[in-house]
């Protein structure tokens, strides 16, 4: 029998440890005031867990330039046929939650600084020689940008509720700008991700299978577009005001709606979050082109 979340907590010693989050891959539990336990589903596979230990620890090594820290692997484990492993705890409250709070000149210092700091990942050296997925999805790397953001798409059209078929074929049509340069892009930026305390981003969460090689504006254009009210319930529209105004501030809203849709095609596979596929509905059925 595969032992359940709690199992494997009593065998750290950590029975009833309290749950920091969850996802679709893992859940997330505190082991005391410095660790975690990120407790893969069933299923998933120790050489995984391994890849993703490494890829986070050359993010970490490379991002020391930055005010916040990246997610640190201390160990990984197979543990009654439960894959989990223990990180360092970072520090702060998610965006999502200061959200809900967070008022005035602070909460539009924490926006800007979310932006800003989805903004500085590209800094972060990791270099690779195919644009696509850091972690897995070899059929998906490409020589060109152009060439994974198709194969992303046909990928989700496989897949994609039968309503959407005709929106994400479209949109893999649709071609985006390549990059003046390749860049690491989490691509799963978004304030439930992202950990802060007041007004300043302290730590970026979860870097993982969305990981990719790619255009840095995407990451700007991905933290703006998961603003909206599916996604962050929590933040209001002079928030994404503030957003639309940055990305107009950078230069970067010409090619905003179309990298939006390109995110709500790409996102189109994931029948099992509710709140994304009603926005990935909303965006691909109802917005405009």
């Amino acid at each position: 029998m595969i032992a359940s979340d709690q199992d494997i907590l009593a065998r750290l010693g950590h029975s009833g440890a309290p749950r920091l989050g969850a996802g679709s891959e893992a859940q997330v539990h505190a082991l005391g005031g410095d660790r975690v336990a990120r407790i893969m589903r069933p299923g998933a596979r120790l050489v995984e867990a391994e890849a993703r230990a490494v890829l986070l620890r050359e993010i970490a090594a490379n991002a020391r330039h930055l005010p916040f820290r990246t997610p640190a692997v201390e160990s990984v484990h197979e543990m009654d046929g439960r894959v989990l492993a223990i990180e360092a705890r970072l520090p702060g409250e998610p965006v999502s939650h200061l959200l809900t709070h967070c008022k005035g000149e602070d909460r539009e210092k924490l926006l800007a600084d979310y932006l800003d700091s989805a903004a500085a990942i590209s800094t972060i050296a990791v270099a690779r020689p195919a644009f696509g997925p850091l972690l897995g999805g070899e059929s998906l790397r490409a020589p060109r940008w152009s060439g994974f953001v198709q194969a992303r798409l046909r990928d989700s059209l496989a897949t994609c509720p039968p309503d959407l078929c005709a929106a994400v074929a479209l949109a893999a049509e649709t071609m985006l700008p390549e990059p003046e340069r390749p860049a690491l892009v989490h691509l799963d930026y978004f304030p439930g991700n992202v950990l802060a305390r007041h007004n300043r981003v302290t730590a970026v969460l979860d870097f993982g299978p969305s990981a990719v090689i790619g255009d840095a504006r995407m990451e700007a254009w991905s933290a703006v577009a998961y603003l909206d009210p599916e996604l962050s319930p929590a933040a209001t529209d002079a928030d994404r005001a503030q957003a639309m105004a940055w990305l107009t501030q950078h230069n970067l809203i010409s090619d905003y709606m179309p990298a939006k849709r390109w995110l709500a095609a790409a996102w189109s596979f994931a029948h099992d979050d509710a709140a994304l596929m009603a926005w990935c509905r909303r965006i691909l059925l109802t917005d405009p082109a």
